[in-house]
């Protein structure tokens, strides 16, 4: 089954995100059933990458995987994010948002 927010990519995963930066906390809020995206807040403001290095650590963390298999394979200068996670189940990383 594929969730619009989650695709899965050969031995990888996709994740479709929304970021929200300069955030009061860090969290990964669950899905946007309307957006169809992951809504993530990260503390960091959107400047010299500070955001996209801590969405990394924040889903490196949440997925239980190493920094090095988690890319932002699309959006660096935007808050709609393309996140690769290399090496990972679809299923994994479906049962941690709970769908």
């Amino acid at each position: 089954m594929s969730h619009r927010w989650l695709v899965e990519s050969d031995d990888d995963v996709l994740i479709f995100i929304h970021m929200l930066p300069n955030s009061s906390k860090k969290s990964i809020f669950g899905v946007d059933k309307w957006r169809g995206e992951l809504k993530v807040s990260v503390l960091s403001p959107p400047i010299s990458g500070q955001a996209n290095m801590e969405l990394v650590e924040l889903i490196s963390s949440w997925a239980s995987v190493k920094k090095k298999n988690v890319v932002i394979d699309k959006g660096h200068k935007t808050r709609k994010k393309i996140v690769r996670i290399r090496n990972i189940k679809y299923e994994y990383i479906s049962q941690l948002i709970g769908e």
